[in-house]
């Protein structure tokens, strides 16, 4: 896939939700208990007084508010920013993101500090250490997260509402987490649903290559397994791997897929690592 394709593959949005902002409040949380107990950066309480602990929790307080405010509150007030989100538009924003948050924490430490270091080479040191601190955290939370929900993890993008041109016709919202497979059937394609328990099939005039060019990518939960077929991962178990065949079963149905050799191999270790 060429770069300037990858930039503009649709890309997923936190949704506002009491869950996401509880996961963002643990992450600030925990940031701040990670720096009282390791003192990363020599930020410590180097006075002994129980106040300076209070300050360097509200540390991570500060960064939990900053991020509400740009990831949650900015786009419920501006949703026309927002629109056809895409790799692209993600990484502008979350680079912008960054430098709002480093400002936010650097303002507010130097405000705690009297202003005496307010240059901007201690500014740059801040957002070093919010990278550091907050990846750091953020990993420990999330891989205790995943931990818990293990049989339960899907894809990021997998809940997407994906929008698929097509031509001649209005454009297809397409759920990924709902897509089984794919199949090209000469000048259309049949994509193959279940939603709450119920099967159904969504023809859409257009060519199989169009459609995979605006809904794989690398984080969806879609991919090609031969010329015809695009599969979802989720949806499918190994049947028949050998040096000459390899096939597919759809998991709780009797519908059988071929792998074509080049995808074979890479195909099969999704699945095991999956399943």
């Amino acid at each position: 896939m060429k770069l300037s394709s990858l930039l503009y593959t649709p890309f997923p949005r936190p949704n506002f939700s009491r869950k996401n902002v509880l996961w963002l409040l643990a992450i600030g949380v925990s940031s701040s208990i990670f720096i009282l107990v390791f003192k990363p950066f020599g930020i410590e309480n180097q006075t002994g007084d129980w106040f300076v602990d209070i300050i360097i929790f509200s540390l991570g307080i500060v960064f939990f508010l900053s991020i509400l405010l740009m990831e949650f509150l900015i786009p419920k007030f501006i949703p026309k920013l927002f629109k056809k989100w895409n790799l692209g538009k993600a990484i502008v924003w979350y680079a912008w993101v960054i430098l709002f948050v480093g400002a936010i924490m650097f303002t507010y430490k130097s405000y705690l500090g009297g202003f005496r270091d307010f240059t901007w080479t201690e500014y740059f040191f801040v957002l070093g250490r919010i990278l550091v601190i907050g990846i750091t955290v953020s990993f420990f939370v999330l891989g205790i997260l995943s931990y818990l929900n293990r049989n339960r993890l899907s894809l990021i993008s997998s809940t997407e509402n994906y929008r698929i041109e097509v031509p001649n016709a209005k454009p297809i919202q397409l759920n990924l987490n709902q897509v089984m497979y794919i199949v090209s059937d000469d000048n259309y394609v049949d994509v193959h649903m279940v939603a709450n328990g119920k099967r159904k099939k969504l023809v859409i005039r257009s060519s199989l290559k169009n459609i995979e060019s605006q809904i794989v990518n690398p984080l969806s939960p879609i991919y090609r397994c031969h010329r015809k077929y695009l599969i979802n991962i989720a949806y499918f178990k190994v049947k028949k791997n050998t040096s000459r065949n390899t096939s597919l079963q759809l998991i709780n149905y009797a519908e059988n897929i071929p792998v074509s050799k080049q995808y074979a191999d890479a195909i099969v270790k999704l699945l095991q690592i999956r399943h």
